[in-house]
């Protein structure tokens, strides 16, 4: 068979009609006519060679001297065996992928007689998006070459190059870029998924947090029995956090309050103060001193805690028949007591929970009279920033109670958040708590 007469098998292949057949035409260096050497594998009934891979490429080129300038090259590949389908339009093109037959790459030439320019790549996308694309173009021109790489193709020919040296290459590079970026938009999208559970785990634990916060509904009317009142604000700084707050009916009068802080911030924090509130409930003993309670759950929480974690905590039992106030602090900031116009901060040093095997706490006892408060705050507010290297400390809470107090009776909870918030850069970086607990005069009682 003459070379004229094997171009003519091809022109079947480039016409205005479709045709998807294994392309076979004569190497230029061996330059053989007739028959093809016996040494060529045999093809399969479905017209592919059985012992090399094959990769199946959508020749959308309107131009037949061009497509099959395309095809030789490709014939010329060693590996992989390249079976063209090839069609005339983009029409055809897209027609030919919404049937469902499987494409590894499209060969795109953006001047079709049905669309033109960098909007074929566009159009061709919708159709093909996890297919790569290589356009042929005529112009050598870079930066149209980057548009069309911007838009969607994974790589680009300039007709006037050898095609025999550039289209398998560029095929092949086409396929992996495309499996690179089909990679990447998988990792993305499972991170994506990944961070849309989280959201929703976080969001189920800090409904868990604040649910082990005192409800007003099961502790106003024992508070009222009492004679006491009590305000808070509870905000962890990544919707979950480490602070907790909560109370706790002693009975004969008496009610006690604690609040605790963890290292760290987030779910690791947050998980620590689930397991402090579980101990809290096994190990409490209205019998024990604040101290005593303390001991043991350091004791408790000590072998639960990782390297360099612990947690400060106040505890203090309120006894209204006495009018007393008892308490003990595992290195918590010190709570303020106001009365009659002025305030004081108590002593808090001790040991925080879980850092000593044997820790020593000490119990504070004094009066706490009819129109007395006390102030139970996390080291948010000590500790946060009121410029790049001064924090609001108690120096500034000082100021901040004592205007309150001057200009009100009782100092009110909302009122010295909103004090802090507007002195302090904002937002703060760790979980805020602040309770305000009030005795005030049961029925009968004198003010």
């Amino acid at each position: 068979m003459s070379g004229d007469a094997a171009f003519g098998v091809a022109e079947g292949l480039v016409g205005n009609k479709a045709v998807g057949r294994l392309i076979r035409l004569p190497s230029r260096s061996q330059g053989w006519h007739g028959d093809p050497p016996k040494s060529e594998p045999a093809f399969s009934a479905a017209g592919t060679r059985q012992d090399k891979p094959s990769l199946s490429v959508l020749l959308v080129e309107d131009e037949p001297g061009d497509a099959r300038l395309v095809e030789f090259a490709l014939q010329m590949s060693s590996a992989p065996l390249f079976l063209v389908k090839h069609v005339a339009t983009l029409a055809a093109a897209i027609a030919h992928m919404q049937s469902g037959a499987e494409v590894d790459v499209i060969l795109l030439d953006l001047s079709l007689p049905d669309s033109s320019g960098i909007q074929t790549v566009s159009r061709m996308q919708e159709v093909a998006s996890k297919t790569p694309i290589v356009i042929m173009t005529g112009m050598d021109d870079p930066r149209f070459a980057a548009t069309a790489l911007e838009v969607g193709a994974q790589d680009y020919l300039i007709k006037s190059d050898d095609p025999e040296k550039t289209v398998g290459r560029a095929i092949r590079y086409a396929i992996t870029r495309m499996a690179g970026q089909i990679e990447r938009q998988t990792l993305l999208e499972r991170i994506a998924e990944q961070q849309r559970h989280l959201v929703k785990e976080v969001e189920a634990a800090r409904a868990m947090q604040f649910d082990l916060l005192p409800r007003p509904e099961r502790l106003d009317g024992q508070l009222a029995r009492l004679g006491l009142e009590v305000e808070s604000f509870f905000e962890p700084s990544s919707g979950i956090g480490g602070d907790l707050w909560g109370c706790l009916d002693c009975g004969n009068g008496r009610m006690s309050f604690f609040t605790y802080d963890f290292t760290g911030h987030g779910i690791g924090a947050a998980l620590n103060v689930f397991r402090l509130h579980a101990l809290i409930s096994d190990h409490w003993d209205p019998r024990q001193s604040p101290s005593e309670t303390l001991r043991v759950l350091s004791a408790a929480l000590r072998g639960l805690l990782g390297r360099g974690q612990f947690a400060t905590m106040f505890l203090c039992t309120l006894d209204c028949e006495r009018g007393e106030i008892e308490w003990a602090s595992a290195g918590a900031p010190a709570p303020i007591i106001m009365e009659r116009g002025e305030f004081r901060f108590l002593d808090t040093r001790g040991v925080p929970l879980g850092l000593s095997r044997a820790p020593n706490y000490i119990d504070h006892r004094e009066p706490f009279d009819i129109g007395t408060s006390l102030l139970i705050y996390s080291d948010a507010i000590t500790d946060a920033p009121v410029s790049e290297t001064a924090m609001f400390g108690e120096a500034g809470l000082s100021a901040l109670v004592g205007g309150l107090l001057a200009e009100q009776r009782n100092l009110r909870v909302e009122h010295l958040i909103d004090g802090l918030y507007g002195a302090v850069r904002n937002p703060l970086e760790d979980d805020l708590t602040a309770v305000c607990i009030r005795r005030l005069p049961r029925m009968g009682e004198a003010s």
